[in-house]
């Protein structure tokens, strides 16, 4: 089974952001509720948590641009 990893919404607005630095490499194992991931939007930094245990598969590179709900990364429970 695979687990979206989800930029979260913040704003009603769309609002664009950057992913700034995994704190795990692809296909790591990672446990759920461990950080994973920083992004800013908006000039808030947030801390991506695992949404559940297994290995993560990395979709998208630190320093791109991502949007409020995007798929960043899988979790392959």
């Amino acid at each position: 089974m695979k687990l979206e990893v989800k930029v979260p919404r913040t704003t009603k607005e769309e609002k664009k952001g950057v992913l700034l630095h995994w704190y795990k490499n692809d296909g790591d194992f990672v446990k759920e509720g461990e950080e994973i991931a920083e992004i800013m939007i908006e000039k808030v930094t947030l801390h991506i948590k695992a949404p559940a245990k297994g290995k993560l598969r990395i979709l998208v590179k630190e320093n791109e641009e991502v949007s409020q709900e995007q798929v960043i990364a899988l979790i392959e429970a």
